[in-house]
């Protein structure tokens, strides 16, 4: 039994947001691993041996968006180990949740809902992910 904190990968380039979401992922007792794009996110990737339980991303990000990112890594790594994904925007396009889908997340959230949601809903993803889904590999 895997007794590690569960770890969280946070992908945002606004330090004041990416604190914030660090002290409440914190706060529940969740190691974060942040990144402040996309290219440092698929370097994280790429060198780690544990996968993240969740991944939580942002929409827009200096290098790209999370939606990319999002399908970059669902189509270049086996489903069975992927994490649950959450994607995040301050930016109300009605057709992002859709897209979102689209691209693998299984989650879409509006930055501006409330705090209670996003810890709510971290935890929803995690306990639902797959067996083998997160953890080490």
């Amino acid at each position: 039994m895997n007794t590690a904190p569960p770890l969280v990968l946070l992908v945002e380039d606004d330090s004041d947001t990416a604190a914030l979401y660090q002290a409440l992922l914190h706060a529940e007792g969740m190691e974060v691993i942040r990144c402040g794009n996309c290219q440092q996110a698929m370097a994280w990737w790429r060198a780690s041996e544990r996968r993240p339980d969740l991944m939580v991303l942002d929409m827009r990000l200096p290098d790209g968006n999370g939606l990319e990112l999002c399908q970059e890594i669902t189509e270049q790594y086996d489903s069975l180990f992927l994490p649950p994904i959450m994607v995040l925007s301050a930016h109300g396009d009605p057709r992002l949740p859709s897209r979102c889908r689209q691209a693998g997340a299984q989650a879409f959230l509006d930055k501006l809902d409330n705090l209670d949601h996003f810890i709510s809903t971290a935890w929803r993803l995690i306990r639902e992910a797959p067996a083998g889904r997160t953890g080490l590999q």
